[in-house]
């Protein structure tokens, strides 16, 4: 991310001011970025797990085991359980299809479209808490070097260019190609 240089038209406090929340706005957003990235990778990594388990639905495996299962089952109070399989039931191949499969898939889609939207909201709000508060210290710092201009003045007074809003960026894909 590229830094916002202070307007050249401030005083050097004022510029300094400006450099310290510079600062603070380029972690947020990095902070913001490295989210939206975890989050793309989660999907990717939950659309996985359903390719996995629909290539053993088809192939009529049972679920392997884990190192936990294994650890939890030596356990010497834990009595084993028949592993005998029921042939009165129908395998769980039977029941899977390409439809199953898709359902499958737009769950995950649905899941993450949610994540996504609560992540947005989140970091909109975060960005605007951030401006408030960094405008609350502009103006604070505009009263302390000339109290009798700036006796009066209203934090929403204070132009943007001085107290950059955090963008968020609400243009990702989940799935990029």
């Amino acid at each position: 991310f590229p830094q916002i240089t202070p307007p050249p038209s401030l005083s050097d406090p004022l510029k300094e001011l400006f450099k310290q929340q510079e600062v603070v706005r380029m972690k947020l957003r990095l902070q913001h970025s490295i989210e939206r990235e975890k989050l793309i990778v989660s999907n990717e990594q939950e659309v996985l797990r359903v390719h996995y388990r629909a290539a053993r639905t088809l192939a009529n495996q049972t679920l392997p085991f884990s190192a936990c299962t294994v650890l939890l089952d030596a356990e010497v109070y834990n009595v084993p359980l028949d592993a005998q399989p029921d042939d009165s039931k129908t395998s769980v191949r039977d029941r899977f299809n390409a439809r199953q499969f898709m359902s499958w898939l737009q769950d995950v889609d649905d899941k993450f479209d949610k994540l996504k939207t609560c992540l947005l909201m989140r970091q909109q709000h975060e960005a605007a808490a951030l401006n408030a508060v960094q405008r609350l210290e502009w103006q604070l710092k505009l009263q302390e070097l000339d109290p009798a201009t700036y006796k009066s003045i209203s934090i929403y007074e204070i132009q943007e260019f001085y107290v950059p809003l955090v963008d968020v960026n609400d243009d990702f894909e989940l799935t990029p190609i």
